[in-house]
This record gives structure tokens, sequence and C-alpha cells, in this order.
């Protein structure tokens, strides 16, 4: 398939998103086709629902793209939250209004929780958004993160030098911390496991490299 080929063939899916399943019953596509077509029309998905400002939804992998969903590898630190927070010289209630502002829905009492008990829940875009708010770094708010909970083959891709070229180019174009972007990419891996499919690293890795490509392009778009 050339590039005007696949251009159209994705231009088509976006057009009828009902009928994907049938346009691509009669398309002829090898696995690293399949791979990176999943990945431009899945990152074309999670713009159209980031412009519509739709609501997450749990197990949704672009809900997962967009750092929306809990992620162990980007998790706010209880102690940390409180520890910056002191620091800016604000209070848990004008942490929760400047969070309305930015159309999160939290109020005092979520952000004491997360300072009290726990911060398990909260998703790597609201640990941004804290970040932003504070002037701090995403780093400095989240706890250390460890691969040895993840797939074999997920924590390989993490490994692999080309992994952290990704996660800059997706914090760039996306103007996330690095953090963020290492557990957004790593959501989408995961969410490809997550519909049963079983790609190798280097599939994994041309996955990710069109998802970073496609939004870098929307960017420049």
């Amino acid at each position: 398939m050339n590039d005007d080929e696949r251009d159209k063939l994705v231009a088509e899916l976006l057009e009828r998103p009902q009928e994907r399943e049938l346009i691509l019953r009669d398309v002829e596509l090898n696995d690293r086709e399949r791979v990176e077509l999943d990945g431009i029309v899945e990152t074309a998905d999670a713009l159209w629902l980031a412009a519509q400002g739709a609501p997450a939804l749990e197990d949704d992998p672009v809900a997962a793209m967009l750092g929306l969903l809990p992620d162990s590898e980007c998790r706010l630190d209880s102690a940390a939250l409180s520890r910056v927070r002191k620091r800016a010289r604000l209070s848990v209630s004008d942490v929760a209004a400047r969070l309305h502002e930015r159309g999160w829905q939290f109020d005092k009492s979520d952000v004491f929780r997360w300072e009290t008990r726990t911060a398990a829940d909260v998703p790597p875009a609201v640990v941004q958004a804290i970040a932003d708010i504070f002037g701090a770094r995403v780093d400095d708010l989240i706890s250390a993160p460890s691969s040895a909970s993840l797939p074999d083959h997920v924590g390989a891709v993490r490994a692999h030098p080309l992994f952290e070229q990704l996660v800059a180019r997706w914090s760039q174009a996306r103007r996330v911390s690095r953090a963020v972007a290492a557990a957004t990419l790593e959501s989408r891996m995961l969410a490809t496991v997550h519909r049963g499919e079983h790609p190798d690293t280097e599939q994994l890795l041309r996955s990710l490299d069109a998802l970073v490509a496609s939004v870098e392009q929307a960017d420049r778009g």
C-alpha cells in the first residue's frame, strides 16, 4: 500500500466509523500496515474527542491516550503534593478552584483526599494540570516509576532507545511533561494488549511512531 492509498483509506475510515470493519474486510494489509493504521485512526479519534470535550470512559484506549485514565507510571504522590502546594502558598480550596478553571470537576475534598489518603486514581492529564498550577515539574509530584509490573513486551519497548525519542516527540507535540508523555504512550501499548493483540517490540515501536507522527502532523496543521 502506497502513501496515497493509505491516506485515502484513513479518510474513508474516519468519515464512516460505523463501517470500519466492512471497509477493512476487502483491504489487504500486512501486520506492519495494520498496526500503523490502527495507530493513525486511534489518534485521529483521540483528537476529535479532545476537540469535542467528550467525557473519558473507563477501559477506553482513546481516553488512555489522552492521559485521562490513572497510570501507575505517573502516579501522584500524596506527600509531594502537600509539600509542593504549601511551597506555592496555595490552599486545597485554591487548587480545586484552579482545576475548575481548567475544566476539571474536582472540589477541595478531592484535593484533601489526595494529600491525606490516596491519589492513585489521579490520571496523568490532571497531574500535568496540577504541576502547571504550581509552576512545578511533574517529576516533583509523582512517585518513582517502575517497569517491574509491566508485561514483558511493554517493558522491552520502554527499555528500547527509540522509546525515549518517541517520548520526547510526544512531550513536545502535546506540550506535556516527559513523565506524562511516557505514561500516555505506555497506555497506548497496554490498550493494544487489552484488545487481545500481541505485537512484538518492533511492531509496537512502529505503531507508536505512527501515533506520534500523526499528532505532530495535526499540530503543524
